[in-house]
């Protein structure tokens, strides 16, 4: 029927499913066809691939561009009230920063997602960032998680 929202929502979804993975090209595919079939005005999914995308460029050491999508991605939902999706793009922006070699901005990324996460009791999720704040002490340069 030619509907599209909802497809490129659930592409941009499972670019990230696949991302976390570790299925990098399935991911790299999978953006491609969100941003592909994503109206422009669909923000969610716009920023959504985005963040995907910005993390995988990253592993591949091509942080400006990295750097640009996570940029691009939180100045489309800068005016909106999706909480939760601001605290996904600050974790999305912590690990480009940590593959970077920049610990002290992923380091702020990551606080400012806990405290989303804290503020709207989304404990789970303030415990994945916690965790990687631990792993980012540990660790402080090379792969994420």
């Amino acid at each position: 029927m030619g509907e599209r929202g909802h497809c490129s929502t659930l592409a941009a979804l499972l670019a990230e499913a696949l991302y976390l993975q570790g299925r990098l090209d399935d991911a790299q595919q999978m953006t491609e066809e969100a941003k592909t079939i994503s109206p422009p005005d669909d923000i969610l999914t716009q920023a959504l691939w985005r963040a995907t995308r910005a993390k995988l460029l990253a592993r591949h050491r091509r942080f400006p561009a990295a750097r640009q999508l996570i940029t691009e991605a939180e100045a489309l939902i800068s005016p909106t009230f999706y909480m939760w999706l601001k605290a996904s793009l600050l974790v999305a922006k912590a690990e480009v920063n940590q593959l970077a070699g920049d610990r002290d901005q992923a380091e702020a990324s990551l606080h400012a997602a806990l405290r989303i996460y804290e503020d709207r009791h989304a404990v789970p999720l303030a415990r994945q960032v916690k965790a990687a704040l631990a792993g980012l002490a540990a660790h402080p340069a090379g792969e994420p998680r």
